[in-house]
């Protein structure tokens, strides 16, 4: 099945319809060109009102709504302004090119949790509504826990947030729970209260998901690889429940970044949810978008519609680690691109490249960039039918087992594990100095959920860090990269090599921050996403200089 462009930027065209696609500048193509669409994946995307299913790039998309049947009297489940551009965003489709979200061929649940909204007379359009823990837990529960005919979702998105820049609320440590425990990827919203530190509220600030920010462009900058000023950051705060000490400035929040600002998506104008005024300028036609549409509520979509392409090929491909939120995270934040001014805290300590943040306060990894994501999850392997497949050993797609292993590929990923000491990933081949190389390691606090807000705890957290060892039999081997975040579930490296020879990375095993268990289980999974980009071949130059005739020009791509 192929997929025509997408979502567009207002800025770049002679319309709000035709100026930078969103699908391309993304890389979406990678996947689209592969014929996965996220058929077979369910995104749910829970936030204050439902999205309106009668707009043309909405109709057929969503399957189901989510919300607390028991709640009468209220306006829990209206449709909803805010989440109908948000579902655009994750699997709009339709006859145009503007109407085409990241997923196209995804199934999109609904979820509502918002009892009521409220704002000042004048505010036709509100963000501010409230909540019950009935209301909030019900739709969080269907999707990750009990289901819908015994289907749970694969992705889930939540584009709404609150002031919890520790992760150490019920709600936040809930709904990380949730998704531990059952396999769901989480992908969250930053936040809108940049560009100062410590404003990435949760969901968003909890330890098990993906936390997006917001990518800008301009009309003299059209490529969105700088980060909106609004968008929420860290370092943000820690919390240490077996000592109940507040560890302030303590970790990086944000994960990845996304095209968020300038956007045209589509407009639902109806007199319900969040329209608290005024009245429905489209008459309830379901053609109208409404362009600079602005906000992380839209980069965090993206990113779980990205998500969603991820799964559905993983599905093809029928290898079960391929789905695991840990393998995805660490494959889109590997694959991710700098943005302008990316710096994760990275210094030279004698000859060894350290970084104790691990990733950019305001970008994360960097800038979502599919068509490397794509490289690193499924590179040159070829789908002959499901589940059946053809690789060229250019890539590893998963290790058996919970170690590391030998003569790996320079570009893939793993699902692993260790509760003790280090897990070794030796590459095959001889990578030459200046190629580039990437890797990210994520894992998950242990966090656990009952039957309401009151039973959600903190149970534990492994500290984990991310090594790259250069292999020298004369001098020995030597560390030429740590990555050592004291109070993150992730580890980053990005740089370029210096000298050509073999390497290894290595998951080490540093402890634990707490462990509230009774019996505790020091044993932790991770996902491993890498890759090591080979120096590109050099050009030659074309040209004759005084009757001197030299080489044509010529450029093989890697």
């Amino acid at each position: 099945m192929q997929f025509s462009h997408a979502i567009v930027s207002n800025l770049g065209g002679t319309s709000i319809f035709n100026g930078v696609y969103i699908n391309e500048v993304l890389g979406a193509d990678a996947f689209y060109n592969q014929g996965f669409g996220g058929q077979g994946v369910v995104v749910a995307n829970i936030e204050a009102g439902t999205i309106w299913a009668g707009h043309e790039a909405m109709q057929g998309q969503v399957s189901q709504t989510l919300y607390d049947p028991a709640i009468m009297g209220t306006q829990l489940g209206q449709v909803d302004w805010h989440a109908t551009m948000v579902g655009h965003a994750i699997a709009g489709t339709g006859i145009y090119a503007h109407q085409v979200g990241i997923a196209p061929a995804a199934e999109i649940w609904s979820g509502a949790i918002a009892t009521g909204w409220s704002g000042a007379p004048t505010e036709q359009y509100s963000g501010t509504f409230s909540i019950s823990d009935a209301s909030f837990l019900y739709p969080y529960r269907t999707a990750m826990q009990t289901g819908i005919n015994g289907v749970r979702a694969d992705v889930m998105n939540s584009s709404w947030g609150y002031g919890d820049p520790a992760g150490a609320y019920q709600e936040t440590i809930a709904i990380d729970a949730m998704m531990r425990s059952s396999g769901v990827i989480g992908v969250f919203s930053a936040g809108n209260s940049g560009p100062g530190a410590n404003t990435v509220g949760g969901p968003g600030s909890g330890y098990n998901g993906i936390t997006v920010g917001a990518l800008t462009n301009t009309a003299e900058n059209l490529s969105y690889n700088t980060v909106a000023d609004f968008s929420s950051r860290g370092l943000s705060d820690a919390y240490n429940p077996q000592t109940n000490q507040l560890i302030s400035n303590a970790r990086a929040t944000v994960d990845i970044v996304a095209p968020g600002d300038n956007l045209t998506l589509a407009f639902y104008g109806g007199m319900t949810g969040g329209h608290i005024a005024g009245t429905d300028p489209t008459a309830g036609n379901g053609t109208f978008y409404v362009p600079g549409m602005s906000g992380t509520s839209f980069s965090a979509p993206i990113v779980a519609g990205a998500a969603a392409l991820m799964v559905g090929a993983g599905k093809a491909y029928g290898i079960d680690e391929m789905i695991h939120p840990l393998v995805v995270k660490a494959t889109l934040m590997a694959g991710a691109s700098t943005t302008l001014g990316w710096n994760n805290g990275q210094y030279l300590d004698g000859s060894v490249i350290r970084t104790s943040q691990a990733l950019d306060l305001a970008a994360g990894a960097g800038a979502l960039n599919l068509g490397t994501a794509y490289d690193i999850f499924i590179g040159n392997s070829t789908l002959l039918a499901p589940s059946i497949y053809a690789t060229d050993g250019n890539n590893t797609l998963g290790i058996s087992g919970f170690d590391g292993a030998t003569g790996v590929a320079r570009a893939g990923w793993d699902l692993g594990g260790l509760q003790g000491g280090a897990n070794i990933y030796t590459l095959a081949e001889t990578m030459a100095a200046g190629s580039q190389f990437s890797a990210v390691l994520t894992w998950h606090a242990e966090r656990g959920f009952g039957v309401d807000l009151m039973s959600a705890e903190d149970i534990a957290l492994s500290n984990l860090s991310l090594e790259l060892w250069f292999l020298d039999a004369i001098l020995g081997d030597r560390l030429v990269g740590r990555s050592e975040s004291p109070w993150g579930t992730t580890e980053h490296l990005r740089f370029s090599l210096t000298e050509t020879g073999q390497y290894q990375m290595r998951v080490v095993w540093d402890g634990q921050n707490y462990n509230m268990a009774e019996t505790p289980d020091l044993f932790t999974e991770y996902g491993l996403a890498w890759q090591f980009a080979p120096v590109p071949e050099p050009w030659t130059i074309s040209m004759t200089c005084y009757g001197l005739a030299v080489i044509a020009l010529r450029r093989r791509r890697n």
